[in-house]
């Protein structure tokens, strides 16, 4: 069965309990306290309220949470274990749902270390019950820890955005959030109310704001981007490539000055996200965890091409140990070889010396059958004539 160009198999699995979409999406206009956006009519300057333009709010994936029992999206993946397609994108947004539901994410925990395991275990086994994952245990496992990764980041950014709309915004500080528990919201607000939160807050915000390596790819992940190069082109692609692609608007003008600067140069790597690339060269070093420019979840330590200039150095080690192990393997087999072709002679000539030997005994045998025999000699020594004439005293 195909739905939104998504592949659904029919599964046989047992169902966890999953949340209903008309328990937890509903709007709700609960106050905690009375608050007036409204100037009185003798006002000398009232406000007008602007405009708000008409959005159709966050998706809600209805279609996959409503997917029948025992039916599951087959989800793509690339060789680290990142979705791509289509397929991938419906994903992505989904969990952003989780993200979003209270009996699921309760937004009251400082931060996503600090959530009970038992919510992320629950969280994992709906994960499951819609989508189809590779059976390798360790393969699942790291799915799983991204899978989770995701849902954390998304996470985090639905409670920047209550506190951007609701705890920072103008007349609606005392309102409390639609598809928000009352108490887990107080207990929010509670936190950023903290002096310490708010110092953090602010630093956070003045390094948020010296970012400018902008993009233009969307919700669409860089891994499928990079999938659908690696189609049209035909041949792999590395990070640079990426890059340019994804920091160029639709005319080709890059996304700002420091795109168009980075761009401008040799941003032409080798060796893909590798520590020591063209594309380090021009952002710098890496940091642990994550490596720019490839999306979200592939780190340092997972790619087999890494070659920092100590790493190199131990592989040329590495390789210099092999050719001489392969070296002494050929001394060793020709050594080998030579004893065996001298054995070989040595052979050649007992096997002569024992045919002589067979030839002789062959003669004899002969001789015998002839009546000529050795045994029938006489053992009388050889004399001369001059003793033979001798007289023999009695």
């Amino acid at each position: 069965m195909k739905m939104r160009g998504l592949v659904i198999r029919d599964v046989s699995v047992r169902s966890s309990q999953q949340p209903s979409n008309e328990d937890v999406d509903h709007e709700s206009q609960q106050e905690i306290g009375q608050s007036s956006t409204v100037n009185p009519s003798n006002a000398p300057n009232p406000v007008v309220p602007l405009p708000v333009r008409a959005t159709r709010g966050a998706s809600k994936y209805s279609f996959i949470w409503n997917l029948p029992e025992n039916h599951k999206i087959e989800l793509p993946l690339t060789s680290s274990n990142q979705p791509i397609k289509k397929a991938g994108r419906n994903f992505t947004g989904w969990l952003g749902t989780i993200a979003r539901k209270p009996q699921l994410c309760p937004i009251k925990y400082k931060n996503w270390t600090r959530m009970p395991d038992e919510f992320k275990e629950e969280i994992w086994d709906i994960v499951q019950s819609k989508w189809i994952f590779p059976e390798e245990p360790a393969r699942l496992e790291a799915i799983k820890n991204r899978t989770l990764s995701l849902i954390a980041k998304s996470w985090r950014n639905y409670k920047s955005t209550l506190k951007k709309k609701y705890f920072l915004g103008s007349g609606n500080r005392a309102r409390v959030p639609p598809n928000v528990i009352l108490e887990d919201y107080e207990a929010l607000v509670q936190y950023w109310s903290l002096p310490k939160t708010k110092d953090l807050a602010l630093e956070n915000k003045n390094s948020r704001s010296k970012q400018t390596n902008v993009h233009t790819g969307g919700s669409k992940n860089f891994a499928s981007y990079a999938e659908e190069m690696v189609t049209t082109l035909g041949h792999p692609v590395d990070r640079a490539d990426v890059y340019v692609k994804l920091h160029r608007h639709k005319d080709g003008t890059p996304v700002n000055t420091i795109a168009e600067s980075n761009i401008s140069s040799d941003l032409t790597g080798s060796i893909a996200w590798a520590p020591d690339d063209v594309y380090a060269q021009v952002f710098g070093n890496e940091r642990n965890g994550r490596v720019r420019g490839v999306g979200f979840g592939p780190t340092p330590s997972m790619h087999p091409a890494k070659s920092t200039p100590a790493i190199a150095q131990v592989r040329s080690q590495e390789r210099d140990a092999e050719v001489t192990q392969l070296k002494n393997q050929v001394a060793s087999l020709t050594e080998k070889m030579s004893r065996y072709e001298n054995m070989e002679e040595r052979m050649t000539q007992l096997m002569q010396l024992v045919q002589n030997q067979q030839n002789q005994q062959n003669h004899s045998s002969e001789a015998s059958r002839g009546g000529f025999s050795l045994d029938q000699q006489s053992p009388t020594p050889y004399r001369s004539q001059a003793s033979s004439h001798q007289e023999t005293n009695i």
